[in-house]
């Protein structure tokens, strides 16, 4: 009816002279907003990380939109050389303050004369033993497994690799008694000088959701995927190198690169360099958690690590 009406005062208006009232335009539609570019060295004042923001991916709710990456990778190179429970901190204690702990110690200085040193690489062992959680379910044996200690045995392994190639790099936070520290570790990335270019690396295990910390999840959910800042080319290249190489060295499931749009993990936004970020294993999956505490799958995962890092060093990123 108010179509009828409408044009029948349309027609009772172009009788008698007038204009029919023009028809209201469609408001424009914007694209959304696109992410800052983040190469070559990311954005000059690192914003601050905010309360409750996801830190990596265990803390990502299942309604996050993650895009996940499935483009074929290149192959490895043919005859390539690299194919104690602590007490709770006091309810006092500031997670992110160092406590009794040495100062960062300065990059490692090369060994071998064989390499050349192409990138300064910044490794991070994400999260410290102060950080809330991060710790799985506990054992048949009544133990648990700590994330804050698997990334820094990890780092440590490939630390002791590079120092043997001569490969610069330096690690980010040799502290255990921190939380997640995150402004720390990202100003101390940004402010290392260096005469080489500067990537970054933050090795992790993962957690998927479950009802409480002290449950276990699916067995379906478990495997290694890696992160990169969604504005970052050479951190997509980058984390797809090391993806590759996590996946051939394990055998564990493929679950790829991973980036989000928004709201993207702060050591991966803030840092002024390409970075990404490493998931290796889900911990409060049963299975798997008993892989990530085998000395010989660590091994394997550091040295994956070292692999795609010595790739790195040889051909550069496009």
């Amino acid at each position: 009816m108010k179509e009828f009406l409408q044009a029948l005062a349309n027609a009772i208006a172009v009788l008698f002279g007038d204009s029919p009232p023009p028809r209201p335009k469609d408001p424009p539609q914007l694209p959304p907003p696109e992410p800052e570019a983040k190469d070559p060295i990311g954005p000059q004042e690192p914003p601050p990380p905010t309360e409750g923001e996801p830190q990596d991916a265990s803390d990502l709710d299942e309604e996050d939109i993650v895009i996940v990456d499935h483009e074929s990778e290149p192959i490895i190179e043919e005859g390539s050389e690299f194919e104690d429970n602590p007490a709770p901190p006091p309810p006092d204690r500031d997670p992110e303050e160092v406590v009794d702990e040495p100062a960062p110690t300065p990059p490692s200085q090369p060994t071998s004369p064989a390499h050349k040193p192409r990138f300064m690489w910044c490794l991070d062992a994400g999260h410290g033993s102060l950080s809330a959680g991060k710790r799985s379910p506990k054992l048949e044996n009544g133990e648990r497994f700590f994330e804050y200690e698997f990334n820094r045995d990890i780092v440590e392994r490939i630390s002791e690799r590079l120092v043997e190639i001569g490969v610069r790099h330096f690690i980010v936070v040799p502290e255990v008694e921190v939380g997640n520290f995150l402004k720390q570790r990202v100003k101390r990335a940004n402010e290392l000088e260096s005469p080489i270019d500067k990537l970054f690396v933050s090795v992790h295990a993962n957690a998927g959701p479950s009802r409480s910390i002290d449950h276990w999840i699916s067995d379906s959910i478990r495997g290694i995927e890696t992160w990169h800042y969604h504005g970052s080319p050479l951190g997509k290249a980058m984390a797809a190198v090391f993806q590759r190489h996590l996946i051939a060295a394990t055998g564990f499931k493929n679950r790829h690169l991973r980036s989000k749009i928004t709201g993207q993990f702060f050591v991966l936004r803030a840092t002024k360099m390409p970075a990404i970020l490493t998931e290796n294993g889900f911990y409060n999956n049963r299975i798997e958690v008993k892989q990530l505490i085998r000395d010989d799958i660590r091994q394997d995962i550091a040295d994956a690590h070292v692999s795609a890092i010595m790739e790195i060093e040889r051909n550069g990123l496009p």
